[in-house]
């Protein structure tokens, strides 16, 4: 397995302002696959990520990369790690405004043992021809493929993307998301990779983690997820996103109430208030993880999963 997590936790605060930012999460990811994690705001995806690229330590749990346990590693090993294993795509670009196109990328390049060449990172990302050019000369979209450029720099094995498309247009989020697909697997790379575009989920994943209140609420493969959904908050997701078929002045089917505040779960379910099944168990006691159907590789967080 590259990459495997197994009950991973995360506090922050005490007392009244402790708020737990993951909750016994448990991923695993093959070489060269895409892993998308969704959820609202809150649900602990960007922390996920923090925590994978080694930007910030778990309170209990392991992560392991390529062998490597990164959760249990010395600062040394931890910025070996974060400059020659992973390369990090962040929501803005943050681009240095002094440096040309070719220079930001090669700063990240110079500080690699066993960087890519510079000429097969610019043609990758078809940007050879604004390597003379400045930031504030490009586009949002032109920016952003240079953002992909300097993470891809390092050769890295791993690519995290905390949701990159996001000052995007929509035809331009499309294609930065499916040109990470392809690289991904072009390269040999996981990709980890937040978004809130169902689309391009269903075309680009390999396997789909839904979390919610810092927890993954549900865990499959992407066709199968889309396909027969088990958890009622990605029953709420897939059925409030518009399709090709869904004519302009239709209503989607919103998910009703609010997300709660990380530090005031509700007791029982964190998803309860919202849910439109729950019963009695749900109210009480927090579910657990268990796994749904018979292939044995999907796992769903809720009480109504065993009748499913």
């Amino acid at each position: 397995m590259f990459i495997e997590i197994k009950n991973a936790r995360k506090k922050y605060g005490e007392g009244e302002t402790l708020v737990n930012a993951l909750d016994d999460v448990n991923i695993s990811l093959d070489e060269g696959k895409v892993y998308v994690i969704l959820g609202p705001s809150g649900s602990g995806k960007s922390t996920l990520l923090n925590m994978i690229g080694g930007l910030d330590s778990l309170d209990s749990g392991t992560i392991t990369v390529s062998g490597r346990n990164i959760s249990n590693s010395d600062k040394k090993k931890l910025t070996d790690y974060r400059r020659e294993d992973v390369g990090f795509v962040f929501q803005f670009y943050n681009l240095i405004p002094d440096l040309t196109v070719q220079e930001n990328i090669e700063v990240v390049s110079d500080i690699s043992e066993n960087p890519m060449d510079i000429e097969e990172v610019l043609e990758a990302l078809d940007i050879a021809k604004y390597r003379t050019r400045f930031p504030k000369e490009l586009s949002g979209g032109q920016q952003q493929r240079i953002a992909v450029a300097r993470a891809l720099a390092p050769d890295p094995d791993l690519l995290l993307a905390d949701e990159p498309t996001t000052a995007l247009d929509v035809t331009i989020q499309g294609q930065i998301l499916a040109l990470l697909g392809d690289l991904s697997r072009e390269r040999g790379m996981g990709l980890l990779l937040i978004t809130h575009d169902l689309g391009v989920v269903a075309e680009m994943a390999d396997e789909v983690g839904v979390m919610y209140a810092g927890r993954i609420v549900e865990r499959a493969p992407v066709r199968a997820l889309f396909a027969e959904p088990r958890h009622p908050y990605t029953w709420g997701l897939i059925r409030s996103a518009p399709t090709l078929d869904t004519p302009p002045s239709a209503k989607l089917d919103a998910i009703p109430g609010t997300v709660p505040s990380p530090g005031d779960l509700p007791q029982g379910c964190p998803f309860r208030p919202r849910c439109p099944e729950a019963h009695g168990r749900c109210f009480k006691t927090p579910p657990t993880v268990e796994s749904a159907g018979p292939d044995g590789v999907r796992e769903v967080c809720c009480w109504l999963a065993e009748a499913r």
